[in-house]
């Protein structure tokens, strides 16, 4: 049945004429009564009984009534939706991030978003670049690292500088060496860095692949490590001393795209 039947059902059922439904739906009469014995036929079933005065409703016609408003006042629901809604943004979206994003500027960002727009449903995976270029079909969008995605939209954000941070008042000497997780050409810029700058073999002794766990390594004065610019902020500089990073005679940068 189509919406237009159930309508009619509905109207009959509050006019109780044939007449009085006709004007209500701007059609005939014995279009009204043509539409009623169709219906009828395709429940199989009697839905009113007709006399001169009234349309009086049979048992089964009063369910077949309640089925019919509840499928009219649906319609209706849904089109006052429409209307209030017209050009609100609402679903789901899903977003992989490198855990150095996810960590520092998508809080905020994703704040403000939802803030914007709070029908949107929002599914975040953090981690590694690596990571989130292998499932890269299972996002919407990503942010990361260091790499384009080939075949993808990629849109650089921003570039970063990169500073050697080493906490004051504790010898050279006594600090482990940190490396963050990064791919193979950024580890090999840094190697050179450190060798180059302190004349030793680079020999890392803690590997960590969460950016927080590197700094809290440096709040506990355990270590030295290159940090990228970004991850400086909200860290209390007057206890570290901190060095640009040059490879050659240029600073160390990393990308970040929008993929």
């Amino acid at each position: 049945m189509k919406v237009d039947d159930y309508r009619l059902l509905a109207t009959l059922s509050e006019a109780k004429t044939l007449r009085k439904a006709a004007e209500k739906l701007y059609i005939s009469q014995p279009a009204v009564s043509q539409r009623l014995k169709s219906i009828e036929d395709e429940w199989g079933v009697q839905i009113f009984i007709r006399t001169k005065k009234a349309l009086y409703t049979t048992g089964v016609g009063e369910r077949i009534i309640a089925h019919a408003k509840k499928v009219v006042d649906e319609e209706r629901l849904v089109k006052d939706y429409i209307a209030a809604n017209e050009g609100a943004v609402e679903g789901k979206i899903s977003i992989g991030v490198s855990s150095l994003i996810g960590y520092t500027i998508l809080p905020d960002i994703l704040a403000k978003y939802l803030s914007d727009f709070p029908n949107v449903n929002v599914k975040i995976d953090v981690g590694s670049t690596k990571e989130i270029i292998a499932n890269q079909g299972d996002y919407h969008l990503s942010i990361i690292r260091g790499s384009r995605v080939l075949n993808k939209e990629n849109e650089l954000l921003y570039s970063d500088k990169h500073y050697l941070v080493t906490p004051k008042d504790v010898e050279l000497e006594d600090l482990a060496v940190i490396e963050f997780q990064a791919d193979p050409d950024y580890i090999t810029h840094i190697k050179n860095y450190f060798e180059g700058r302190f004349n030793i073999k680079y020999e890392p002794q803690i590997f960590v692949d969460q950016i927080t766990t590197c700094r809290e390594l440096l709040r506990k004065k355990v270590g030295i490590t290159v940090l990228p610019e970004l991850v400086l902020e909200g860290l209390d500089l007057d206890n570290y001393h901190i060095e640009e990073v040059l490879v050659g005679d240029k600073p160390l940068t990393r990308d970040t795209y929008f993929i």
